[in-house]
Order: C-alpha cells, then structure tokens, then sequence
C-alpha cells in the first residue's frame, strides 16, 4: 500500500515539475508600454489593502483599491521574489507611492503607469500562447 502512495506522489511531482514556467520578457513589457502609449503618472493613493503580482524583475502590476497601475523600477529588483534580501520600504507618504521618492520591498519606483482592466489582463497574459490564459 505504501509503495502505491508513493509511486503515486513521485509521479504527481514529476508532473509538476514539467510544467513549464511562463516567463516574460523585460524588453516585451518595455514594448507593451511603447506601443500602447501609456503615461505614466508621478504618484498614486495607497491603501491598506493593496497588493502586487510580479511580471518581471523589473515590472510588477500593482493592485490599489479601485485601480491597477504598472510599476517599473530604477534597477533589477531581485527581492520580488528572493526573501532573504528584503530592505524596508521608504515612504515620503504613508499615504502616497511617488516615483523616484518610495521603493515596494526595498526597490526604488522610476514609473508608474496607470491601467484599464483590458490591459491588466493583456499584460498578465504576455508570455502565454493562444487559450494559455484567459
């Protein structure tokens, strides 16, 4: 009985580590913000309960209350996803994120564009073939 939970488990990881990592392109989120002429904006309202998902070591969609906004950092920010070098973040405002002023997880904010959901999506969708992600 064991060895049929176990051929079963290290089959299941063997699955798992197959799948493959849907990885985007630094250059292809620069492009995305080139083509589609996005402004950027010099600071956003914060909140509580804001939240990020990571695209890139340069690019994270960052989630506010009623909006969704791209942030681009000054350098590589390698804490988005390795916590053993987490700086803390400094605010001019506790109330405010301000480009070139405040960090997320200790990197430095260069921009900050603000999005539509469709472009949310679009972005999160880079990397992905056709029916990958909807």
């Amino acid at each position: 009985m064991r060895t049929a939970y176990l051929v079963g488990a290290l089959s299941l990881m063997g699955a798992c580590s197959s799948t493959p990592k849907v990885v985007v392109d630094t250059q292809t989120v620069r492009d995305y913000v080139e083509v589609g002429e996005l402004e950027d904006v010099q600071h956003i309202r914060v909140y509580t309960h804001d939240s990020w998902s990571y695209l890139t070591d340069f690019f994270v969609i960052y989630k506010a209350r009623t909006s969704e906004y791209l942030i681009e950092f000054r350098r590589r920010c390698r804490e988005l996803h390795d916590n053993s070098m987490i700086a803390g973040d400094h605010r001019y405002d506790h109330n405010r994120l301000r480009v070139n002023e405040d960090t997320l997880r200790g990197c430095r904010i260069g921009k900050i564009y603000p999005l539509t959901e469709a472009q949310t999506i679009e972005l999160r969708n880079l990397g992905k073939g056709p029916g990958e992600g909807n």
